[in-house]
């Protein structure tokens, strides 16, 4: 997997020429009763992506119990020929191991199957926890510091950083939100982002409404 100094290192070179590109966007596709209506969000911001030339993009998904792991199972692996002809590397973040097996299989088939690409960057946040992923963190961090492999003096908030699920992601520019309500996706890096809010459900938002806060 690419580290965050690569990563860096092929946004800058890909975007010299293009400053009002944002480099990486969240966007959050939860919650919503109809989870087609999220896949076909999901379908339309990833054209997005390529047209607009966006390099990371993260959509979150929501917890287990906003998905409908048959149609996503269904979609991720239609999704397999997409990924290869972009160069997008995929990565799943979140407790996705937890879902049912052939879905985790296909998400770690489509993971590994285009580890080497660096065109584009796409990230699905499933069954994803903010709060979570620090928590986590800091667990990595105090084991390390009680096997003697680390000291507590060395905790900083780029020691933290290293250890989160995102660590090899540059902080996103921008989070939209379809409610008023911040998810709080990527919480220890969205200091600074701009973060808007359509305040619409889910259900009635168009890749048009998304596109214009870009």
């Amino acid at each position: 997997m690419a580290g965050l100094l690569d990563i860096k290192k092929i946004i800058t070179q890909r975007t010299t020429d293009q400053k009002d590109v944002p480099k990486h966007v969240i966007v959050n596709l939860y919650p919503c009763e109809e989870f087609k209506k999220v896949i076909s969000l999901a379908d339309d911001l990833m054209q997005l992506q390529i047209n607009k030339n966006i390099p990371i993009l993260t959509l979150s998904l929501g917890n287990e119990e906003n998905i409908d792991q048959k149609i996503l199972f269904n979609y991720i692996e239609k999704l397999s020929n997409w990924i290869n002809e972009k160069k997008i590397k995929f990565t799943v973040i979140g407790k996705w191991y937890e879902l049912e097996g052939r879905l985790v299989e296909e998400l770690k088939k489509l993971n590994t199957q285009s580890s080497e690409f660096d065109h584009f960057f796409l990230n699905l946040c499933i069954n994803y926890n903010p709060k979570q992923e620090i928590a986590d963190a800091c667990r990595v961090i105090i084991r390390k510091i009680i096997q003697d492999k680390s000291d507590i003096d060395s905790i900083s908030p780029e020691l933290i950083k290293e250890n989160i699920y995102s660590s090899f992601l540059i902080p996103p520019e921008i989070v939209i939100e379809p409610s008023l309500e911040f998810s709080g996706t990527f919480l220890w890096d969205s200091k600074g982002s701009k973060i808007t809010n359509l305040n619409k459900p889910l259900s009635d938002i168009s890749i048009q409404d998304i596109e214009k806060k870009l």
